[in-house]
């Protein structure tokens, strides 16, 4: 494999990002991706997922980074999560315990 300089591969990524501009995309790597809506939660979805957790609103409050208080109004249907709060609820929904686990959020007592 031929060695190339920093000099060398920075002209050539200058290079290719100029073609891009001009519209000649040939070579560019392109992905598509397509992200999901943001879903809805009603007060009693958010509260099943807590018990599926087997969380108190406190620590359900802490694992979403919010305040109990928040975690508590959305369970009375006073306020509806927004944003991160909503595409997190949707990953613990699918991911649960296991997904926490995995990212060290929280360990469960066995």
């Amino acid at each position: 494999m031929e060695e190339v300089n920093a000099f060398e591969s920075i002209m050539n990524g200058l290079s290719e990002s100029l073609e891009y501009a001009k519209g000649k995309t040939n070579k560019a790597r392109k992905i598509s991706i397509t992200i999901a809506d943001l879903p809805s939660y009603h007060c009693k979805e958010i509260k099943q997922i807590r018990e599926e957790l087997n969380l108190t609103q406190k620590n359900f409050a802490f694992v979403l980074g919010v305040s109990p208080k928040t975690v508590e109004a959305w369970e009375a249907g006073r306020n509806v999560p927004q944003g991160m709060a909503q595409r997190f609820l949707q990953m613990l929904q699918f991911g649960g315990k296991k997904m926490l686990q995995d990212f060290k959020v929280i360990e469960f007592a066995r």
